[in-house]
């Protein structure tokens, strides 16, 4: 109601504002009662869900549901609420197995006639998903006064061969023919000036439903300095394309393949110890590398059709979460029988060109075109039946005031349509 207040708001600002202040506050807690939020109970949610439209793009509250979310581009309630209970359900699979609540996910899980987990609905929807399998995430990768990464990611860095003892390793992920995999190139100079060795491989890490191209970016640097943990004294230059991996070894979080980062800090740790000075890069796929380039060709053979696993990881949280919500949440289509005046000036509805479409409008003028969209408008033809005016005939007399006449036949507003068409 405080939203509707503010009549100045554009309607980008307006649903902004609904998205972060109003939604949060109904949706609370909704993991533990959306089983119960049926019929009557949705009654407030969905009054709550058409004032939000009428304060972004000014839709009638008589205008339904479905078709004022649509209109107002805000995501339903069922929709909100599966999106939140299927990312707590992920998230209970990837706490460690100390947690009551990892240890209790096989209850959860059970029918019981009575005194059902709240979390029932959404365990037997995501049965078909291997959540055993996922990966842990611990609430902090690093002790907070451990010595971070430095990471380079502000500018391209041409890497220049010195005298000494020096190594390049070059990693590069691919995701393809529902598979990821990895590929690394190594090159190392040996001391006093030794030929130059080149070494490359490729692993396939996973399948696509389980893995993504950031968590086998993270394996491959994990993989390479595993290969090399023995060198003493080197200066070693490790080169990723990938940034989000670059910055995630700068400030390690609470996130997915958090045991892959915890990997690599532990085998920095025994380089460093042994005498060896490691620089992560980040260097941009459009810069020549050769390295880079071969690492990439052995990523991609790690992934053609025919290549087999060749090594055990576990599943990413990311890439589960995705696709639980992808089979679990609810989409925003309106119902069959629900918006027939809608649906017949908007075939596309619900999509995102109505955020397009008001966007760039005033809130006056969002008004009138969501009204006339939705047809209910101030037109004697609604107001009529709203009891509101006493008679639906148009002014001109020749026809009832509905969209289609006051657009299209209303002779009182030729001219303006002709210099409208012109």
């Amino acid at each position: 109601m405080e939203l509707r207040r503010l009549r100045g708001l554009t309607p980008a600002s307006a649903r902004q504002l609904f998205t972060s202040t109003v939604a949060p506050v109904v949706d609370y807690a909704s993991n533990v009662w959306i089983h119960a939020c049926k019929d009557k109970a949705m009654g407030p949610i969905n009054r709550v869900q058409r004032v939000g439209a009428q304060a972004i793009v000014g839709t009638f509250l008589t205008v339904a549901t479905g078709v004022a979310e649509a209109e107002a581009h805000i995501a339903t309630a069922q929709h909100r609420f599966w999106r939140r209970a299927v990312k707590m359900w992920t998230d209970i699979h990837t706490l460690p197995e100390t947690n009551p609540l990892r240890r209790n996910t096989d209850r959860i899980r059970k029918f019981r006639r009575y005194h059902r987990s709240p979390l029932y609905q959404v365990a037997d929807a995501l049965k078909h998903i291997d959540m055993e399998t996922l990966e842990t995430i611990n609430p902090f990768t690093l002790a907070p006064w451990e010595e971070r990464m430095q990471t380079g990611t502000d500018q391209p860095q041409v890497f220049q061969t010195r005298a000494g003892v020096y190594m390049q390793i070059a990693v590069s992920s691919s995701a393809r023919n529902k598979l990821v995999g990895f590929g690394v190139a190594i090159e190392k100079q040996p001391p006093r000036y030794r030929k130059l060795k080149l070494k490359t491989l490729s692993v396939t890490l996973g399948a696509r439903a389980e893995q993504n191209p950031f968590s086998a970016e993270l394996a491959a640097m994990a993989h390479a300095l595993n290969m090399v943990v023995g060198v003493k004294d080197y200066r070693i230059a490790l080169l990723t394309s990938n940034k989000a991996a670059a910055l995630t070894l700068r400030n390690p979080r609470q996130q997915s393949g958090q045991e892959f980062v915890y990997q690599l800090y532990k085998l920095v740790r025994k380089l460093r110890r042994n005498g060896n000075q490691i620089n992560v890069r980040w260097i941009s796929t459009s810069e020549d590398n050769k390295l880079r380039s071969l690492a990439k060709e052995h990523a991609r053979a790690a992934t053609q059709e025919d290549a087999v696993l060749q090594k055990q990881a576990p599943r990413m949280k990311s890439t589960t979460l995705n696709i639980a919500r992808s089979q679990a949440v609810p989409n925003n289509d309106l119902p069959a029988n629900i918006g027939r005046h809608a649906k017949r000036v908007d075939a596309a509805l619900p999509g995102k060109h109505t955020r397009q479409l008001y966007d760039r409008l005033s809130w006056k003028e969002a008004s009138v075109l969501a009204q006339l969209r939705t047809g209910m408008a101030r037109l004697n033809g609604y107001l009529y039946r709203i009891n509101v005016a006493d008679s639906d005939q148009c002014a001109c007399g020749q026809a009832r005031e509905t969209v289609e006449h006051f657009l299209f036949r209303c002779q009182k507003w030729t001219a303006h349509r002709t210099e409208l068409l012109q």
